[in-house]
């Protein structure tokens, strides 16, 4: 056989270099880490914070290559010949064209005299953020599933540098390939890390300090040219625009909800730090690097919503959560499972909410087809005046103010200078039911919100994955699931779901003023053009979903 002359063929690599910016916090884990303290975020060698190539690699995988069941299903050809893949248990396989390095995050764009960014971001700017299980039954925290996590803040950024090898004569498919991720990349479709269905890791492709050069190999020019980093530079814009990509995999078909509200009493999440002046503050996130806002975390929506959900197909079906032993014999191990028996119960709402696999391959279960993004109010603090609310002496002024200082002025304390953006201290206090006076010890201060605007509740419905997790899923057809989804909204609507913490006690309720669904252009009757909710529960499409729901909870077919 002869052999084949490489210089026919000769090789080319296409580099990008550039910057991924953080649309929401991010959380890439780190191992080895104590059980009972906060999950950490992954750091080097060197301390400095970063996202693995090998975190970063399977992320850009699955955007390219929606597929929601390629892990478990047949090998996706498409992807493994750029991607590589790996035969289980046999020898077989092939390694990635696509070399895609660690991101270290950072503050600003620029770089050392090595290459590496000259303004690592300080870990002392890491935020926390605490997620909770909530037992159907009793309405506490369930056993076993209360937990914190690192998050870096938004806004930060995280360098990219991605080569991908290929050949002069494949060359051309690879550049379309490379065009169409960038575009991907700058239209903020990639999600990274963990909890991304619950308003984590939402990046966008800096473009303006992004740029992509070609490496030729096939003469000792380009040989040299490449050691000594010649060759121009071209931008994502002009890149996109000479090597269109070609439709070598299909969009992915998402819903895009749009719910715009404004508060009807105090809305907020407590914070899970504690204030020495006021015990109770809400939980802000940083939007600039000297100012934070009012947060709504995904996690907290999301958690809404799915209780919502699941306590309309309960309702339907005349099913109770599963109770954990209390006959006194039930361990803590027992009490958690009886908690996940409760969140396996219902498959419309694990179809759209999400499930923990069970074991290795289990169709239908693992992320949900239901995106919640965090929620920010439209007022900003500032990062100095905050931490001054957390300090004892917030409620004082400084030594010297005149006593007709204006209470947003530089001579009032840090609390009246707060009600200037919304935020107004109010004390509560436990009645102790033999005296009838203030019972001891549990007189409490919470500092609430109080006539705040908020950005709109933007919700994503991946339809591609609803289809293969719903009909994996007990039969449970994509359809009852998305019925049930517009369901949970016109209780939205109602003002049957308050938002946020202490629901119970005089917060939370909201006013909804609209919501707004986009479906994809392929899907019949919508156009890819807004629609309210109210018109599609009266349109021609809302009896064919009520009929796949009726047909889902007996069991039928539609």
């Amino acid at each position: 056989m002869a052999e084949r002359d490489s210089t026919a063929d000769p090789a080319v690599r296409l580099r990008v270099a550039g910057w991924l910016r953080t649309l929401s916090p991010l959380h890439v884990g780190a191992a080895g880490q104590d059980p009972n303290a906060p999950l950490a975020v992954a750091v080097d060698g060197r301390e400095r914070l970063y996202v693995p190539g090998s975190s970063l690699a399977g992320a850009l995988r699955s955007m390219m290559h929606n597929d929601p069941a390629a892990g478990d299903g047949p090998r996706d050809e498409a992807a493994n010949r750029r991607w590589g893949w790996a035969q289980e248990k046999g020898p077989g396989g092939t390694v990635s064209r696509i070399v895609v390095r660690d991101a270290l995050v950072a503050t600003g764009p620029g770089l050392d005299s090595d290459g590496l960014p000259a303004a690592p971001l300080d870990p002392a700017r890491l935020e926390m953020r605490t997620s909770v299980g909530i037992d159907r039954r009793h309405g506490t925290a369930a056993q076993g599933f209360l937990f914190t996590r690192t998050v870096i803040p938004q806004g930060a950024l995280l360098r990219l540098e991605l080569d991908l090898h290929t050949h002069a004569r494949s060359a051309e498919q690879d550049r379309a390939y490379l065009s169409r991720l960038l575009m991907l990349l700058a239209d903020g479709q990639l999600r990274l890390g963990g909890a991304v269905t619950r308003g984590l890791g939402r990046t966008r492709l800096a473009a303006e300090h992004t740029h992509v050069h070609e490496e030729h190999f096939g003469s000792p020019q380009g040989l040299f040219a490449a050691l000594r980093g010649d060759g121009a530079r071209t931008s994502v814009e002009q890149w996109a625009q000479t090597h269109a990509p070609t439709a070598t995999t299909s969009p992915r078909r998402q819903v895009a909800v749009q719910v715009r509200w404004r508060p009807a009493a105090p809305v907020m999440v407590r914070s899970g730090t504690d204030g020495l002046t006021v015990d109770t503050l809400p939980l802000t996130t940083a939007v600039q690097d000297d100012a934070v806002t009012l947060v709504l975390p995904g996690t907290a929506l999301k958690g809404a919503l799915r209780s919502r959900a699941e306590h309309i197909e309960r309702t339907a079906r005349g099913t109770d959560a599963p109770a954990a032993d209390t006959s006194g014999t039930g361990n803590d191990a027992e009490r958690g499972a009886a908690f996940r028996a409760q969140l396996d119960q219902l498959p419309a709402v694990r179809a759209l909410f999400g499930s923990a696999p069970r074991r290795r391959g289990d169709d239908g279960r693992g992320r949900g087809a239901l995106i919640v993004d965090d929620c920010h109010a439209e007022v900003t603090i500032p990062a100095g005046l905050w931490d001054q609310a957390h300090q004892p002496g917030a409620d004082r002024r400084p030594p010297g103010a005149a006593g007709t200082t204006p209470p947003d002025g530089e001579g009032a304390s840090a609390l009246e200078r707060l009600r200037g953006h919304g935020l107004e201290r109010a004390d509560h206090v436990a009645i102790d039911r033999w005296t009838g006076g203030a019972a001891e010890g549990l007189l409490y201060s919470v500092l609430e919100p109080h006539g705040l605007s908020w950005q709109p509740i933007t919700l994503t419905l991946d339809l591609g994955r609803l289809a293969t997790t719903a009909t994996a899923a007990d039969a449970a057809g994509a359809d009852a699931a998305l019925a049930l989804l517009l369901l949970v909204l016109r209780d939205l609507k109602a003002g049957r779901l308050p938002l946020g913490g202490a629901t119970n006690r005089g917060m939370g309720d909201v006013t909804v003023e609209q919501i707004l669904l986009t479906f994809p252009e392929d899907e019949p009757g919508h156009r890819s053009e807004p629609v309210e909710l109210d018109s599609l529960l009266r349109g021609e499409h809302a009896p064919h979903l009520t009929r796949a729901w009726c047909a889902y909870l007996d069991g039928t077919t539609v």
